[in-house]
């Protein structure tokens, strides 16, 4: 069948040609793609951006609220810096009235001045979102007998019960407080409910009965919240920290059914976890938008003085690159903003952390990063992070804070004695109390594990004292703490001084009882535990007793 050979062939020609074609029509469809949709982040008018609703900051007033005036004060240079939306986290600074009035601090904002200071944020374009607290977190309340019949486990104070009539009634009459009170100065878009880090769930009689899983419980429990504030607000929106849902399977995410909520995934590390993207997919799925949270400070430690400027940058950077990989790929979820916390405590009864004054700079590096990031200015590489940020963070910092003639990266350290901002003074102070107690600690430290082995040894007598007194070092390290001592004396005084500007009393006696006395005291027995007699620099015990008073 010879006549039937050039078919043959004519019609294999027809499907390589066909086929070469449509490799053509998909390597250039590709490219197109690649081109404008995936376009490798050189910072051009056209390059995708990230894009944010909201950029938030939160103002966390349960550990070291501010004074009014300050937070007023700043709010042009948020303004400045690309913040629409202010996260306020009352707990016992709301003036409270009522049956409530018990929850307030004997210090807490007068109506008038608060209305006064939110009403001047509304007008400066700030959407103000109050955060109360209504499953975990409650100790600001739980913490009075009165109430103690409201916790969730009886010994705990963190918790409240979701299930009883009594604590649905007490939550209402807070939520109904916060609601009534913002909605008189403008409308409210958003109320934040917490109910993250519940410690203690279902744990009570009551929660028992009801047969429920955790998620469930939680489920119903926010379902509850977003009744309760529909009845009194029908257009707001509510807010939920995403923890507690992080254990919850996928394949559960379709028993889940929240309307008019949205949900904030939080992480404060320096390289968010590969965990979001399973926690990404079962948001999209529950929630109708999602918001992340990244840390400006209080995410360091309990006790910090300062933030870790290398930390908060880096858990910012990693933030912005996850959100603008999703807003790439055909804006997969819709990310509706970021809330940028910065907590005062970890939690009610924690220790005081990183103060707002001395968070500053931190605060405002991060809002010149989302800044970039937002109008198309990304890192392309990790490689080009050291350009990226001699290019377009260092003289935007640089104006912001007023510093001329700064020597050093902020990645490695910032010195704020070339800077000019409000707070310069406070942080160049701070610093130096962060040196000293960083130095006084190692030294501390050393001498814990040092008494530990001689207690393991059984050999704590006065003659195995006296021989370990004079080990190399350890002279020179008894004069350090001295003069540490004698230093911090003097520097009570100035730090009093700088915080007043910007804290009542109250707040400043807290703060130099855990920075600095505390510190003194430790020292105090460092000198008597090794019967130390003698130092040979100016600093005598004599001025140590002298100290004595200050530190009862």
């Amino acid at each position: 069948m010879p006549f039937r050979i050039p078919k043959l062939r004519s019609v294999r020609v027809r499907v390589i040609i066909a086929m070469s074609f449509l490799v053509v029509y998909v390597l250039a469809t590709y490219i197109i793609f690649e081109k404008y949709f995936f376009i490798k982040r050189k910072g051009k008018a056209f390059a995708p951006k990230v894009e944010l609703e909201y950029v938030v900051v939160h103002l966390d007033l349960k550990g070291a609220p501010p004074k009014l005036a300050y937070l007023e004060s700043l709010l042009p240079m948020l303004k400045k810096h690309g913040v629409n939306g202010l996260l306020i986290e009352y707990e016992d600074m709301f003036p409270y009235d009522g049956p409530l009035r018990m929850l307030r601090k004997w210090n807490s904002y007068k109506k008038k001045e608060l209305r006064a200071y939110l009403t001047a944020a509304v007008a400066s374009g700030f959407e103000i979102i109050p955060l109360v607290q209504t499953f975990g977190h409650m100790e600001f309340a739980l913490k009075y007998p009165e109430l103690g019949f409201l916790r969730e486990d009886l010994n705990f104070t963190d918790s409240i019960c979701p299930s009883s009539s009594p604590s649905q009634y007490f939550l209402e009459q807070m939520i109904g407080q916060i609601i009534r009170f913002h909605r008189k100065i403008a409308p409210l878009r958003y109320i934040h409910v917490g109910c993250d880090e519940v410690t203690h769930i279902n744990q009570c009689d009551i929660c028992r009965r009801r047969n429920f899983t955790n998620a469930e419980l939680l489920t119903k429990h926010v379902m509850f919240l977003i009744k309760t504030v529909h009845l009194l607000s029908p257009d707001t929106t509510v807010l939920i920290w995403d923890d507690m849902y992080r254990d919850v399977k996928p394949m559960d995410c379709s028993n889940i059914i929240l309307t008019d909520t949205e949900v904030v995934q939080w992480d404060y590390t320096a390289k968010p976890h590969e965990d979001l993207h399973i926690n990404m997919y079962k948001y999209g799925r529950i929630f109708d938008n999602l918001w992340i949270a990244t840390a400006f400070k209080g995410a360091d430690g309990r006790t910090r003085i300062l933030p870790d400027l290398n930390m908060r940058f880096y858990n910012h950077l990693h933030w912005l690159d996850f959100i603008f990989d999703y807003g790439t790929v055909k804006k997969l979820y819709k990310i509706k903003g970021i809330i940028l916390t910065g907590w005062s405590r970890y939690n009610h009864d924690a220790p005081l952390c990183e103060i707002l004054p001395a968070s500053i700079p931190s605060l405002i590096i991060n809002l010149i990063l989302i800044q970039k990031y937002t109008s198309g200015i990304v890192v392309e590489n990790m490689k080009d992070l050291d350009d990226f940020i001699d290019e377009h963070i260092e003289n935007n910092l640089d104006s912001s804070l007023q510093c001329q003639n700064r020597s050093e990266r902020f990645l490695d350290t910032f010195d704020s004695k070339t800077c000019h901002y409000e707070e310069s003074d406070l942080y160049t102070t701070l610093q130096r109390l962060n040196n000293m107690t960083s130095v006084a600690y190692s030294i501390l430290d050393d001498y814990a594990y040092k008494y530990l082995v001689l207690k393991q040894n059984a050999s704590i007598d006065e003659e195995s004292v006296i021989e370990y007194e004079y080990v190399d070092g350890v002279q020179t390290q008894m004069e350090t703490c001295g003069r540490i001592f004698v230093e911090l004396v003097t520097m009570e005084t100035e730090i009093i001084g700088l915080l007043s500007v910007y804290f009542e009393n109250d707040v400043i006696l807290e703060y130099v009882r855990s920075k600095i006395r505390r510190m003194q005291k430790n020292i105090q027995g460092l000198f008597g535990f090794w019967h130390y007699k003698n130092l040979t620099s100016t600093t005598s015990f004599d001025s140590i007793h002298t100290h004595n008073k200050l530190l009862t």
